[in-house]
């Protein structure tokens, strides 16, 4: 048989490839004479390939004795991408002439100052601009090229580091290509500089936060302002009782107001030296501690004047155990205006951050007490401290956050009096001078620390306690944002954006796209267009069958199966992959079902991408990539090869024309025993799943409240049309207006209709939606969501059928032939995918567990039962975290009453063991994680009381 090399070459009848009987598509191989001994070839290939990749074979580099390599067939890249592949592991010489090397990689228009800046480039090892340039050789010209080789990237940076050329210069074709020549290589600059320009900012980012401490230090903090408040309080019942204090004056000593005051002055102090101590940290990773210093005295002397002479001396005094940690900001921003050498004032603000965590905490605490005090003397006394000026603090330092006065809404006067806000006052042109209960001096040092952990500003929430977020989550980015982490991922997405756009030369969107000036207003340019919307909320015509398989396991691995149903997911699957699969062809033929779009995850992320077209035989793999269109890896490629051969055939549609064909008689048919049990039992299975449901309907109602929180492409059914209520239906169904009467809820098929959408929706958007309902308002608490992942009507129903056979349908995989009719039959449809769906909560929920999101771990679940509490610390003790020992290593007696033991086969503990396996819990390695570092819980769920009162609170809650 012939053996075909890549661009169609047929070695010559005196050549032979090596090694023989390589026929994988895109294969390295050697050719050369055939009575030569192949052995010394093949090791300089296998050096080739491994310090080059498999596309550096296409180069045709010399492999001595008469040997040079190539490629079989079929595989991704070309000779310009092998050539330059090889180019930066062998040089120019075994690759042929200069020239030949010129024209190679830029084409048969490459000049001599090209070729003498490529030369240029490498001798620099400038290798990403030369990658560009090359790119790019099929929309510049030669002395556009010439500008794009003398790029230049930040130290250490690599602009463009995965991704054929060839492929991408495709995109860059189908975005260029209706633009002017000279608008082009603008656009390609700005493109090289945005990414650029992004590195930077990750960088200086990353600056700012390694100049801070570790999270280990919040707890000894946290204890050292503790022990000052105890000295403090001390101080203050000597001062009362006018002598060294006993144990009974302690006892019969109430807070006088005036301790109170000077309480809430000194936590307002706190938080105003903070705010400095935080600009200045910022300032010294940005400027250096003198710049820093120099710019912030002003801030850092009214700051630490705020101390009074005696606390301060509480607040500096050696402690045993925390040397000479000062317990409030004020004393580090002392230490610094004495001690101002460098390595003293860098190592004083490595723990800016934590003390303005510390002090806004205590801030919010204060405003919770102050607005639970009933009326009386205590109250008033609030009020007074609320209304006292800011006059002079501004006067010192000025306004940290200069844009907020204008549009600040808080209610003034901790919201205890009737009043105008700073930003409506500013809006009347009335005088709005600043007082402390307007509480912007709290969003000044949320500000502070958001700017230190990489954001623009904090987010806050008004209300008569103001919420400040320094940390917000970043905004979820748009599939239709292409990326800027690389040239490869910007040109792909921007060009799978021009797809849809409807981008072609004459065209509006053409128009549009040429007036851009920068690579961002293109981009602006083409989502504006209302093909892209139209496109991307489309939903695809999948085969049932097909559908199934989403969500599962590649049998032989652990890689999950994605099935695209809309264009938005698509358009995400090429925004990391850096392919086009979001183009519009693969969106025609998806919606049309004339093809089906596939992909594969590992630990979360995107590995495989494939297209499947029907056949008369089959399904049929039109094309499988990994990222940036490289070739999979062989093993995992044959694994998907393998599920697809097994997916039942495509359904075929009967000629509209031809009449059925007469049944015949089924003689002597065998039916296996799920299809008997089937048979004789499916009406009744029925039956008793629908009363199941109906049983379940409270947990069924609760999985129902996700469905709002999809994302919009996950929304429609396979026409498009809504399947499930509206967001405000669902908060219909929980709030009635004062004095009426409850709304209805809506009927059980709504319900029903949300979890169908929820069973549709891949287990990253599950877990997305299931965060935001989480989230303080999201609709859900974090104990509703562990009862809704219970619900199992589906298993309720099946408890009464002896026998294995029908077991399958409560297992969230591909059923059997034998029992897909069943499954489809009523009730039990409706009991599979509500039970289907709480599996798929309940691994949701062990998944932001393991990630420590913030929705989950960041505070203690409220109405948290024992079930609950025992299944999520087995599962964080088999993970080792993210959690802190409530038992030290070896320990299996559980703190707390009632008494309970890990080992105890009969406890709580014991049984908890199956939720915890839905969560991930790794059974196997329980044992070993206690010995290495005891049960561990997370630290949030254990403030403010610690394991003894959470384990208490959750035994309150049993029955």
């Amino acid at each position: 048989m012939t053996t075909r090399l890549s661009g169609g070459v047929i070695p010559a009848a005196s050549e032979r490839v090596f090694p023989p009987g390589a026929d994988r598509p895109g294969a390295p191989v050697a050719v050369g004479p055939a009575g030569a001994g192949p052995g010394p070839a093949l090791e300089r290939l296998a050096s080739l390939v491994a310090a080059g990749g498999v596309v550096a074979a296409d180069a045709g580099v010399d492999l001595g004795d008469g040997f040079r390599s190539a490629r079989i067939e079929g595989g991704a890249g070309n000779r310009r991408d092998g050539v330059l592949a090889a180019l930066r592991v062998v040089g120019a010489a075994p690759l042929g002439a200069p020239a030949a090397v010129s024209v190679a990689l830029f084409g048969i228009d490459a000049t001599r100052p090209l070729g003498a800046a490529a030369t240029a480039a490498v001798a620099a090892g400038r290798w990403a601009a030369l990658r560009f340039a090359v790119t790019a050789a099929e929309v510049l010209g030669p002395e556009q090229l010439v500008t794009l080789l003398g790029l230049t990237a930040p130290d250490g940076f690599d602009p463009f580091p995965d991704g054929l050329p060839s492929v991408v210069g495709t995109h860059l074709r189908q975005i260029l290509d209706p633009l002017p020549r000279p608008r082009r290589l603008a656009l390609l600059q700005d493109l090289w500089a945005a990414v650029c320009a992004q590195e930077e900012d990750r960088r200086h980012r990353a600056r700012r936060r390694a100049t801070q401490a570790g999270d280990d230090r919040v707890q000894q903090l946290r204890e050292r302002h503790a022990r000052y408040l105890d000295d403090e309080i001390v101080e203050a019942v000597r001062r009362t009782v006018r002598r060294e204090p006993t144990v009974a004056d302690a006892a019969r000593w109430q807070a006088p107001l005036w301790y109170r005051e000077q309480r809430a002055n000194a936590i307002l102090w706190d938080c105003l030296a903070a705010t400095v101590l935080v600009r200045l940290a910022i300032s010294v990773a940005d400027r250096g501690s003198a710049a820093a210093l120099h710019e912030h005295r002003a801030e850092i002397t009214a700051a630490a004047a705020l101390l009074h002479k005696h606390h301060a001396r509480l607040a500096a005094q050696a402690i045993e155990g925390f040397g000479d940690l000062p317990a409030r900001p004020g004393i580090v921003l002392r230490r610094i205006a004495q001690r101002p050498d460098d390595a003293f004032v860098r190592a004083a603000v490595a723990d800016a951050r934590i003390y303005g965590w510390l002090a806004l905490e205590n801030a919010i605490d204060m405003l919770y007490a102050m607005h639970d005090e009933p009326p009386g003397l205590v109250r008033q006394a609030a009020l007074r401290w609320a209304e006292g000026s800011m006059a002079a603090w501004r006067e010192a330092v000025g306004l940290f956050s200069p844009e907020r006065p204008a549009r600040w809404l808080q209610p003034p006067r901790l919201g205890l009096a009737e009043g105008l806000s700073l930003g409506q006052l500013i809006e009347r042109g009335e005088p709005a001078p600043e007082h402390v209960g307007d509480l912007l001096w709290m969003a000044e040092l949320g500000d502070a620390l958001a700017v230190l952990e990489g954001h623009a500003a904090a987010e806050v929430r008004y209300g008569p306690v103001l919420h400040v977020d320094w940390d917000p989550p970043a905004a979820e980015r748009s599939p239709l944002d292409p990326s800027l982490d690389s040239i490869a991922l910007a040109a792909a997405g921007t060009a799978q954006l021009a797809g849809l756009a409807g981008l072609r030369a004459g065209t509006a969107v053409a128009a549009a796209a040429r007036r851009a000036r920068t690579w961002a207003g293109l981009v602006a340019s083409l989502q504006e267009a209302a093909a892209v919307a139209e496109a991307l909320t489309a939903a695809f015509v999948v085969p049932e069958a097909v559908l199934a398989t989403d969500g599962s396991a590649l049998p032989g691995g652990m890689e999950l199966i994605e099935i695209a149903r809309t264009a938005r997911q698509i358009a995400e699957w090429g925004g990391y992959m850096g392919n086009c699969i979001g183009g519009p062809d693969y969106v025609d033929a998806a919606l049309d079902g004339r093809c089906v779009l596939v992909a594969l995850r590992a630990t979360g992320l995107l590995v495989l991408n494939a297209e499947l077209r029907p056949s008369a035989r089959g399904w049929r793999i039109e094309q499988v990539r990994a990222r940036f269109n490289h070739d999979p890896e062989p093993e995992l490629a044959e694994r998907f090869r393998a599920w697809v051969a097994a997916l039942p055939p495509p359904p075929v549609a009967a000629p509209a024309e031809a009449p059925p064909p007469p049944a015949r008689p089924r003689r002597g048919r065998v039916r296996t025993p799920a299809a008997r049990v089937a048979a004789d039992h499916g009406a009744s299975l029925g039956t008793r799943a629908a009363a199941a449901v109906a049983e379940a309907a409270e947990p069924v109602g609760l999985l129902a409240r996700l469905a709002p929180l999809l994302t919009q492409s996950e929304r429609y059914d396979h026409v498009g049309a809504r399947i499930y209520p509206t967001a405000e239906a669902f908060r219909a169904r929980d709030l009635a207006a004062p004095g009426r009467a409850p709304v209805e809820p809506p009927a059980v098929g709504d319900d029903l209709a949300a979890l169908t959408a929820l069973r549709r929706a891949s287990p990253g958007a599950l877990m997305r939606a299931l965060a935001a309902a989480l989230e303080p308002g999201g609709g859900l608490t974090a104990a509703q969501a562990w009862r809704a992942g219970g619900a199992r009507p589906l298993t309720a129903a099946l408890a009464e059928y002896p026998g294995p056979q029908l077991r399958p349908l409560a297992v969230d995989a591909p059923l059997p032939g034998s029992l897909r009719t069943v499954a489809k039959a009523p009730g039990i449809a409706e009991a599979r995918t509500a039970e289907l769906v709480a599996q798929r909560v309940r691994r949701a929920l062990g998944g932001l567990l393991r990630a420590g999101s913030a929705a989950l771990a960041g505070r203690r679940p409220y109405g948290i039962d024992v079930p609950m509490l025992c299944a999520c610390a087995l599962a964080v003790t088999t993970w080792s975290g993210p959690g802190v020992p409530v038992l030290g290593p070896r320990r299996v007696h559980v703190a707390g009453f009632p008494a309970s033991a890990l080992n105890d086969e009969t406890g709580p503990w014991a049984a908890a063991w199956p939720d915890a396996e839905e969560l991930g819990a790794d059974r196997a390695a329980f044992w070993y994680r206690i010995v290495a570092h005891g049960l561990l819980v997370p630290a949030a769920w254990l403030e403010p009381s610690g394991w003894p009162a959470l384990w208490t609170h959750a035994n309150r809650r049993r029955g």
